[in-house]
């Protein structure tokens, strides 16, 4: 009964609650648009890093990032991949071993990052069949290695050339050996792509003088979880000897570039909330003032104070939640046809592209279609309409019923 009242006393005014409802969703709109871009570009700018070398989370001996030496390599066994592996979420874990090195060909020399890999398990992380742009990611002969776009380009190899690298293996041996150029790389990040060398972690092993050792154990995610707490249960399974990162804490200045960025979007979406507020309110002002004869009158006749301010409660929630489904039906379809094909930035300007590509960005904006931004915002739309309609219930709550059927 209360809400049959209720949504006739809305459609009364249409024109109020065409307006009111419009307001609601217009902003909603702009809101759910301009989070889901911005989301979109932080997912997307995430993956790429991550998939093009980091990986959502690493796990070395404990006080190796301080000091990135192979000294303070891990050695592993299987019950420590078994544990990792084991935890919910983890859909993959591969071993690296990373060290530094000098490059040399003719009369040219460099220094350069040798990554020891698992080339299956990378696969999983990185998708080599894109990112070879010559040769091929075999490394099968313990000779072979796959260099990064830079440093080919630096020494002029082509596939099948050869190059010498000399540099300090563990615990102080000496590390030398020829290599041959099996393939070539464009990992899309201008520094990794300068220095990057690639080889079968057996062959890295061998390279510097030691068996079964890691400095890395990169850990891919599955889809939808979330990589914070996946750190926190391998934290708690495995022993204190080893130190748990994750790509915040490895890229720390890519996550402040984030957190800066958003919080500009979350200015943007204050302001556009404001506007909903006061609109919202102005509606219920109304609803509110222009009808208290009928209030009195209500009242007089023996319907309850707090029937009626639910009356007026529902009335806000239904308008709020007309604006909220238009809202949010209308961004669906814009969202998942942007993620389907992403905005190129350049149409913004043609350096910006540029820019983002000279920091090994892709120049795309693709949306984000989490349900998590519109639901999210919904429920603040909600929230508002609760805390608007206590005005409603103190004007009713203090109304008496003569006076307002005297007006």
């Amino acid at each position: 009964m209360i809400f049959k009242i209720a949504w006739r006393n809305i459609w009364r005014n249409k024109k109020r609650t065409l307006i009111s409802t419009l307001s609601i969703s217009g902003a909603l709109f702009l809101v759910i648009l301009m989070r889901s871009m911005q989301f979109g570009f932080y997912d997307n700018i995430i993956d790429q890093v991550v998939n093009s070398y980091s990986g959502y989370i690493q796990v070395h001996a404990d006080g190796y990032w301080e000091k990135q030496s192979v000294n303070n390599s891990m050695e592993l066994d299987d019950s420590l991949i078994n544990k990792i592996s084991s935890v919910e979420g983890v859909d993959n874990v591969s071993k690296r071993l990373q060290t530094f090195s000098l490059v040399s060909k003719g009369d040219k020399s460099k220094g350069a990052i040798i990554n020891g890999i698992e080339i299956e398990k990378e696969q999983l992380i990185i998708d080599w069949d894109k990112k070879i742009i010559k040769g091929s990611k075999s490394l099968k002969n313990d000779d072979s290695v796959i260099l990064s776009k830079g440093i080919a380009e630096y020494f002029d190899i082509k596939v099948g050339d050869t190059l010498v690298l000399f540099g300090q293996g563990y615990h102080g041996m000496m590390a030398a050996g020829k290599y041959v150029a099996t393939g070539i790389i464009d990992l899309a990040n201008p520094k990794l792509n300068e220095m990057a060398i690639f080889m079968d972690i057996k062959t890295a092993q061998n390279y510097i003088s030691s068996e079964n050792i890691a400095t890395h154990l990169i850990i891919d995610k599955a889809e939808y979880y979330d990589e914070n707490k996946i750190a926190e249960k391998i934290t708690n399974s495995i022993s204190s000897e080893y130190e748990v990162m994750t790509w915040k804490k490895i890229l720390p200045e890519l996550d402040q570039m984030i957190t800066a960025d958003n919080a500009g979007g979350l200015i943007m979406a204050f302001i556009l909330y404001v506007i909903v507020c006061f609109g919202m309110f102005g509606t219920v002002l109304m609803m509110t003032e222009e009808r208290m004869y009928e209030f009195g009158v209500l009242l007089s006749i023996g319907m309850g104070k707090i029937k009626l301010y639910l009356i007026l409660l529902l009335e806000t929630i239904i308008l709020s939640s007309i604006g909220v489904i238009i809202g949010v039906l209308t961004t669906r379809p814009i969202s998942h046809y942007f993620n389907k094909n992403p905005i190129n930035v350049n149409s913004f300007g043609e350096g910006l592209g540029d820019a983002l590509g000279a920091f090994g960005f892709d120049p795309t904006l693709p949306f984000s279609i989490n349900w998590d931004i519109p639901l999210s915002h919904a429920v603040f739309i909600f929230c508002i309409s609760i805390i608007i309609s206590i005005y409603p219930a103190i004007r009713i709550l203090s109304l008496n019923p003569i006076k307002a059927m005297k007006k």
